[in-house]
């Protein structure tokens, strides 16, 4: 990995026209018959030792060593042994086999005089690259350039194998030849996740090559802002100089990456020369903590809520509707622009607790309407309904707040980098270490069923969304509080239409020239609204709140049905034109011969592609209202009623059926009011830790044979199953 540069090693270029990649690439480590084809074997098949390493051909190997005719370290001229070939092509029942004849893991070879783990980390072979640590390879070994594996792995930027290595005791800040450390290769590259990874194992943000850059200064190559922003988070430095007396900001300006720079230090509250930025009495600092701002954003909309129906209900309706629009959407516009003045996670307004804060005004000042006017007048008139508006309200408030405050059961987190290599090891054993079984961000084995959820930062176990109206995840430990909630506001709603109607029976006719200067539809609308204006704004403001927990009662009650998630249920539909399996086993074929292993493991671009994403466009607006509504997941619960499959399918190993998903649902015993242990609950009677819950358990179904325990992990798509 000399420089980026032919001309000036071990600086940034000038611009990014010259801007060549790092000469660590797969021309270094692979020969050229790996990428452009190989030539004809001089020799036949049977007696061509690197051939046979390469293709996977172990009983020709076993046949040449048993004779004497090659031994497990053979070279070639360049010094390439069968051991470099087998591990560059993914081969490997062929690498345990000359490992177990004598092989020497750590021989060097090649153009670049590398060794076979290095060879192997270029492709990403996971396994390969364990197996031949785990049989002594030196992760402190550098090429013929000077580079060691943790470099390599991190040009190619991949999370997962830089995650294994990091786990074998490598100093995360070794500088290569110039200076370079692994952080600046992630930035100069563009990987984020590796930049996050880095970052949170230690390495130094303010490392200095041999010409003074940062990784400040190499990240701006790229421009990437999620790697920007990570860097400027853990306290990059925003004026080192370089020996030459560049900072950052010129960097950006040679690099024509200014833009990204100035909107990721906007975005942690600095100006364009990287200075704080100062608001009067000091209020950057208040704007700048995420606990006061989450309340701000909280309460704000009930001051939205008060205003808007005190203007609704105040001013005639033509000219009071204008004047609604523009002051809550001025308003919420204010918000809007204080959220672009808050932390980052703020930055989006759905992404704080704005939208739980627009419910829980809702609910604060119904209660309020109820307790000051409503229930003096229907008390007596209309009892049943007034006591049973008081059950299903207090049982909105109970369970929305729980559902809010309660952890949604977050998978817990490992003590240790020692029971981390531990675990790490255990899915190598059992051929399940990628993307699907264990989670970077938080260093675990993922569950069955669990999802890393990034507005949380957390993996919850039995994850079913991420809900902005009540500013946490739905997940294992509040999925039925969450229902319990949605199911009793939408009771308590219909209640409340009818307790306000029977109020406003009650209440005394408007005056004729009161109803003659009323600009609704007709008199008898008019005499009916101008009894209470207040009252009659507030009760339709509750009445759409229906439309969106609607559709969530039904998406919510067919899901318990079918014990399915909508995590589940929305993958299960986005992917459904590649025959994707429904639900996220997490399975791997667990083979361990040489074909298996150069098709079931991990393909490079595959790889680096799920953990270093290309960067989406943003949802528009549109789209942003369709997924906080709900309406996605009901589209999706509709197309499957209108196409017959609420009933059927296939592949989901959690189903028991109907009657058995609702049977577990309710009859859970963890409590209805209080706190579950975490994790816990209910499969077909039984009581699973979804928070460790690795295997499909089996499932009592009957076969010809009579009633037997069967595996359904490999289950075919088409088994028609009840729900």
């Amino acid at each position: 990995m000399s420089s980026p540069l032919s001309q000036n090693p071990s600086r940034p270029p000038t611009s990014k026209a010259n801007a060549a990649s790092p000469k660590v690439t797969s021309e270094d480590v692979e020969l050229g018959p790996v990428q452009n084809g190989q030539a004809e074997p001089a020799l036949p098949l049977e007696e061509d030792i690197m051939q046979c390493a390469r293709i996977g051909a172990l009983e020709y190997l076993q046949k040449m060593f048993q004779s004497g005719k090659y031994s497990a370290n053979y070279q070639d001229e360049e010094g390439i042994t069968p051991l470099h070939w087998a591990a560059i092509n993914n081969q490997f029942a062929v690498c345990k086999y000359l490992l177990e004849q004598g092989a020497d893991v750590n021989a060097k070879g090649g153009e670049s005089n590398a060794t076979a783990v290095m060879w192997a980390s270029q492709r990403c072979h996971f396994y390969i690259v364990n197996l031949l640590l785990q049989n002594g390879a030196d992760p402190l070994l550098t090429d013929g350039q000077g580079y060691n594996i943790l470099h390599l792995a991190t040009i190619d930027g991949n999370a997962l194998l830089l995650t294994l290595l990091l786990h074998q005791s490598i100093p995360v800040d070794t500088p290569d030849p110039q200076g370079h450390t692994s952080l600046m290769w992630a930035g100069y590259k563009g990987w984020p996740a590796c930049v996050d990874l880095l970052l949170r194992w230690g390495a130094d943000v303010n490392a200095a090559d041999d010409n003074g850059f940062t990784p400040l200064h190499w990240a701006l190559v790229k421009g990437s802002k999620p790697c920007l922003d990570r860097l400027i988070e853990y306290g990059a430095d925003r004026f080192a100089k370089t020996r030459e007396g560049k900072t950052p900001s010129a960097c950006a300006e040679e690099m024509n990456t200014k833009r990204a720079y100035h909107r990721s230090l906007a975005d942690h509250g600095y100006d364009t020369l990287g200075n704080i930025k100062t608001l009067p009495l000091n209020l950057n600092v208040l704007l700048r903590d995420q606990s006061k701002m989450g309340k701000f954003f909280f309460l704000y909309p009930f001051f939205i809520i008060i205003i808007g129906l005190y203007i609704i209900s105040h001013i005639r309706i033509f000219v009071g509707v204008p004047i609604f629009l523009v002051v809550c959407l001025g308003m919420q516009y204010l918000a809007q622009r204080i959220a672009m003045k808050a932390p980052l996670e703020y930055h989006s307004i759905h992404k704080t607790p704005y939208l739980a804060g627009i419910f829980a005004g809702t609910l604060f000042w119904v209660g309020v309407s109820y307790l000051t006017s409503i229930l003096p007048v229907t008390f007596s008139t209309n009892p049943i309904s007034t006591i049973a508006f008081i059950i299903f309200f207090s049982s909105t408030s109970y369970f929305y707040f729980t559902a809010m405050l309660e952890d949604p059961g977050f998978i817990p987190k490992l003590a240790s980098r020692n029971q981390q290599r531990t675990v790490i090891q255990e899915l190598f054993s059992l051929w399940k270490f990628d993307e699907e079984n264990f989670c970077v961000q938080c260093m675990v084995r993922r569950p069955l069923r669990s999802k890393h959820c990034r507005r949380c930062n957390r993996c919850v176990a039995k994850h079913d969304h991420h809900c902005p109206w009540i500013h946490n995840c739905v997940g294992n430990d509040n999925l039925r509080h969450f229902y319990i909630y949605i199911l009793s506001l939408e009771v308590g709603i219909i209640l409340y239409v009818r307790l306000v109607l029977s109020y406003l029976s009650f209440l005394p006719t408007p005056s004729d020239d009161a109803i003659s200067k009323c600009n609704l539809a007709g008199p008898a609308l008019c005499s009916f609204v101008l009894r209470d204006p207040w009252t009659v704004a507030l009760a339709f403001w509750a009445c759409l709140q229906l439309v969106w927990v609607t559709m969530l009662v039904v998406v919510q009650t067919v899901q318990i049905c079918k014990n399915q998630t909508t995590y589940e249920n929305m993958r299960r539909h986005q992917h459904s034109h590649e025959g994707a399996p429904l639900l996220p086993l997490h399975a791997r074929p667990v083979t361990h011969g040489a074909s298996a292993a150069s098709t079931s493991l991990n393909d490079t671009a595959a790889s680096a592609t799920a953990l270093n994403p290309v960067p989406r466009r943003p949802d528009g607006c549109l789209t942003r209202w369709t997924k906080l509504l709900g309406l996605d997941a009901f589209m999706a619960t509709a197309s499957d009623a209108s196409h017959g499959k609420l009933q059927v399918r296939t592949g989901n190993p959690y189903s028991r059926g109907v009657i058995g998903n609702c049977k577990d649902f309710w009859c859970d015993p963890a409590p209805v009011f209080g706190r579950r242990r975490n994790g816990e609950g209910f499969l077909g009677g039984e009581v699973v830790d979804y928070a460790h819950l690795y295997e499909v358990p089996l499932r009592f179904r009957r076969g010809v044979g009579g009633m037997a325990y069967a595996s359904v992990a490999g289950d075919d798509h088409h088994d028609d199953d009840d729900v």
